[in-house]
Formats: structure tokens, C-alpha cells, sequence
């Protein structure tokens, strides 16, 4: 526990931690990483000047003074948010989602683009089965390559994961699958931090499999997050009086994610129980079955997108 005191010294820290953060995620050489923030807000609403000092300062989200009653405001929204994600993410904002009430708007946008270091050959590329579920499967275009990759095993998630690098090394995609089909379960967040760890993992030759594919979803986080305990920012409970003295609360939150996975790459706009395998026999990695995959800054241990994938799309 901490003192009111000792929480003002906490929440700037967090903030310049974040802000050196995204300083280093900028400097990435080769794959190509965009992050951006937006702060659009109702005309003629106040906004406390330090609020957007630290928003300029800390996250480069310059305010934007806009009519939320008009859609022309929604329009201009979703093309910056387009802009921001290189095309990639459309029409965050549906029509008739914003209006009059609304008096302010916080957007992120994440792009990412990277180039596999060990790029799949497309003529190797053909249809295999998806396993579903134990009953279902659906044929999907499988690449395959044989190459050295680090490899490991977490026994407490029964998965075996493999860590496929993009150029120059500074992000990686990592890919855990379960040996059964149904084990997705098993896997959790502080698992899959700890056996990234390089240590964990073993340079072996591999016969890897993996699917191409490409999601975009949208999802309304608001009842995930009220799930989650975060009930207060979404009533009239909510302590935002470090962005107005006006009262506010947050009253939806809207996520919307793309990801390509291809032979050249991917485009995208998150001490345990690791045997390490023989690095002497070739070994296989069928990725036929529902996964778990995620890219990570390695410099920073960072996870920029993190995606359960449990079915193609028919």
C-alpha cells in the first residue's frame, strides 16, 4: 500500500517510463513501427492545461478541437486512425457512435510491418487441414520451411513454442502451440513472458508448418474491461479530474485489430518448467491446430500485439 503522496510520485513515473518507451520502440531499425495518439474533444470544452502538456510531452497527441454532432467529425476520426495504421484499420467509429454528449475522444493506433529474417518460399506453400476443434477441420495455406529457430517446451503449459525473428532482430514473433487441440487454455500471460527469456530457448532444426492468414476484428471492450473490476471509470464514480474540472467517465471502449501473416512477413495494426530440446534431430512444428501468437520488442521485452488464433474464416 501507498500514501496520496507517495501515488503522486508513482503516476508520473509510470508516464515517463511509458514515453521512454515508445522512444526506444522508434528507434527500431528495418520493420517499420507506427504509434500514434489522438485527443479530439468538443468545442469550446476545458481542458486543464497540465492534462495536455503531458499529453503533447509524453505521448505527442496534440489536441484537436472538433463538433462531435456532426459526422463529418466521425469521418475525419476514422482517416486519421487510417492514416495512423497505413490503410490498414477502417472506420473505427461507426455511424451514429458519436454525437452531441460526447465530450472527449482518446485514440491510439499501433502499425506494425515486419520482414521475416528466414523468408518462407511461396512454392512451398500449399493446402493442409486446420484442426477446429477435434471434430472440425478446415484446409488453409500452410507454409513450410526447414531451418534452424530457437525452440522450446513449457511443461506447465503442455505447448512447445518456437521464436521466428524479423530483420535486424529487434522484434520476433513468437508462436506456442498446445499439443492438444483443445489445450489453449493452458496458457497464460506470465508463462509466455517467462519462456521468451532467450535462456529458455535452444537454437534446433525444425520443419515448421504455419498458416498463412489475415484477421481484422472489432471488438466493444467496455464489458470486458466492467469484468475485469474496472467499474468506477464507466459511472458516475470516476475521478478523471486530472483531464477537466468538468465530471466525466468514460462510456465506451472500442478496440479494432489487423494482422497479415505471409511468406515475406507480417503486417499488423501483447525460473518455470522449460525442457529444452536436442538441437541434433529435425524436428517438426505442424502449426495444424488453434495457437497463440504474439510480437515482441526483444530490446525492451515489450508486447506490441498478441492474437489466440482458433479458427480460419470459412
Amino acid at each position: 500500500m501507498f500514501d496520496a503522496s507517495e501515488s503522486e510520485n508513482v503516476v508520473p513515473d509510470v508516464h515517463n517510463k511509458l514515453k521512454a518507451l515508445f522512444d526506444k520502440l522508434k528507434t527500431a531499425s528495418d520493420s517499420e513501427l507506427k504509434i500514434g495518439n489522438g485527443l479530439f474533444t468538443q468545442l469550446n470544452f476545458p481542458i486543464l492545461k497540465s492534462y495536455l502538456e503531458s499529453a503533447q510531452t509524453l505521448y505527442q497527441a496534440n489536441l484537436k478541437s472538433v463538433d462531435f454532432g456532426k459526422d463529418k467529425t466521425r469521418e475525419y476520426i476514422n482517416t486519421w486512425v487510417e492514416a495512423e495504421t497505413n490503410g490498414k484499420i477502417k472506420n473505427l467509429f461507426a455511424p451514429n457512435s458519436l454525437d452531441k454528449n460526447t465530450s472527449m475522444i482518446l485514440v491510439n493506433a499501433i502499425y506494425f510491418k515486419g520482414k521475416w529474417i528466414k523468408t518462407f518460399k511461396k512454392d512451398n506453400t500449399n493446402n493442409a487441414l486446420f484442426h477446429v476443434n477435434e471434430n472440425v477441420k478446415i484446409p488453409v495455406p500452410m507454409m513450410s520451411q526447414t531451418e534452424r529457430f530457437n525452440y522450446g517446451f513449457v511443461e506447465e503449459m503442455d505447448a512447445q513454442f518456437i521464436e521466428l525473428p524479423y530483420e535486424n532482430d529487434d522484434f520476433s514473433m513468437f508462436i506456442f502451440l498446445p499439443n492438444k487441440i483443445s489445450g489453449l487454455q493452458k496458457i497464460t500471460l506470465e508463462l509466455l513472458m517467462k519462456s521468451t527469456d532467450s535462456k529458455n530457448m535452444q537454437k534446433t532444426k525444425l520443419e515448421i508448418h504455419i498458416p498463412r492468414f489475415k484477421i481484422e476484428e472489432s471488438y466493444d471492450l467496455t464489458s470486458h474491461l466492467k469484468n475485469m473490476g474496472m467499474l468506477d471509470a464507466f459511472s458516475q464514480k470516476a475521478n478523471l479530474s486530472g483531464i477537466s474540472d468538468v465530471g466525466l467517465f468514460v462510456s465506451k471502449v472500442i478496440h479494432k485489430a489487423f494482422i497479415e501473416v505471409n511468406e515475406e512477413g507480417t503486417e499488423a495494426s501483447a525460473a518455470t518448467g522449460v525442457v529444452i530440446q536436442p538441437k541434433s534431430a529435425t524436428r517438426q512444428f505442424i502449426v495444424n491446430h488453434p495457437f497463440l501468437c504474439l510480437i515482441k520488442h526483444n530490446a525492451t521485452n515489450t508486447i506490441l500485439f498478441c492474437l489466440k488464433f482458433c479458427s480460419p474464416s470459412l
